[in-house]
């Protein structure tokens, strides 16, 4: 049985797709479209602090893998 939160994708990006289509401009800054995830996240999961923790920790672990598999490719296009 999974004890982690769960959220169903199809609603996630259902939610976000009107979230977005109702904003004033297609141009968003990151940050306010950090805020518009956090904002249907917290929608769908609720808002308890541990709840916040595990997606900040799983936004940071992108950013973390990405970050990685940009090195690997600078290693590898470098001539030795």
């Amino acid at each position: 049985m999974n004890t982690e939160p769960t959220v169903n994708t199809d609603e996630f990006l259902k939610v976000l797709s009107s979230e977005l289509k109702s904003l004033p401009t297609q141009d968003l800054e990151l940050c306010d479209l950090s805020n518009e995830i956090g904002f249907i996240i917290a929608k769908l999961t609720g808002t308890d602090q541990s709840l916040e923790n595990e997606f900040k920790s799983g936004i940071a672990h992108g950013f973390e893998l990405v970050s990685r598999e940009v090195e690997v490719i600078k290693i590898r296009s470098t001539p030795s």
